[in-house]
């Protein structure tokens, strides 16, 4: 099987310690790809660099909103000129993307205002290089859809990770041209909303991440002290998800691999 990770942070440092493994196991699970999206301007590097070794890994760059207290005064035009630069250099292997962008209106302090800003700049940046965007929304789902159409749709289009909104906004999503990504949230047997969400969202707009190192799988290792997510749990996820879908595990492998594919551009396959 071949497989893409949708979304992860290999750069994490409860990952780092162990990367050269972590990537090793991997592959040999079959994770051909891994997108490996950034958080905030400090990690921009660890991703750049994570790319750099690795041909497989796919660099997205964003500010997520949980660490829009540390960004600089210069963080959009230092965010349009990496993208720049890294569209320049991958061309010939596949799109880079923006993110982890978008809206959580869940934590504590929300800054909603600060938030909306934040978010529609690196959708319309999105827009303006033409590169894919993987977005994370919790509590802000009529926000999300009131931003789009003031944006209207993205060449590139993008992703929206981890998804925990209703089935029925998933034919909104399809209409701007979205892909729709489901981690292990869909492995706990309470986990009602992504389940039904996958069960009608299109074949040719599902994608499967795992989040890494978050969101652990429902599973024996679930119950291990201090475990942690990796992107080998893909495979797992694959099943559960395939057997949710009503598809043969091989053949939605390959829809999803397939779909990754034309949403990064991968040349070659």
């Amino acid at each position: 099987m071949k497989l893409i990770d949708a979304h992860c942070h290999l750069q994490s440092s409860r990952l780092s310690e162990n990367i050269d493994q972590t990537i090793k196991n991997a592959n040999s699970a079959g994770v051909e790809y891994m997108v490996c999206c950034a958080t905030c301007e400090q990690d921009w590097l660890d991703v750049q660099n994570l790319s750099l070794e690795h041909d497989f890994v796919i660099p997205c760059y964003g500010i997520h909103p949980w660490y829009m207290d540390n960004i600089s005064f210069e963080w959009e035009n230092k965010l349009a000129d990496l993208l720049r630069t890294e569209k320049t250099r991958l061309k010939n292997n596949f799109l880079p993307g923006i993110g982890e962008a978008g809206l959580d209106f869940a934590i504590k302090v929300p800054n909603r205002p600060l938030q909306e800003k934040i978010f529609t700049d690196q959708l319309i940046l999105a827009k303006e290089l033409e590169l894919p965007i993987s977005i994370h929304i919790r509590k802000a789902w009529d926000l999300f859809i009131n931003i789009l159409k003031k944006i209207g749709d993205l060449p590139a289009q993008g992703l929206i990770h981890s998804y925990s909104g209703s089935a029925d906004m998933i034919p909104i999503f399809e209409k701007y041209g979205f892909y729709i990504s489901f981690s292990d949230s869909i492995t706990r047997p309470n986990a009602r909303k992504p389940i039904k969400a996958l069960e009608i969202v299109s074949e040719n707009r599902m994608l499967i991440e795992t989040d890494s190192p978050d969101i652990l799988p429902s599973m024996p290792l679930h119950q291990e002290k201090n475990a942690i997510n990796k992107p080998e749990n893909l495979v797992f996820i694959a099943n559960i998800a395939s057997q949710i879908k009503k598809i043969p595990v091989k053949e939605f492998v390959v829809k999803t691999y397939n779909n990754g594919v034309r949403l990064f551009n991968i040349s070659g396959q």
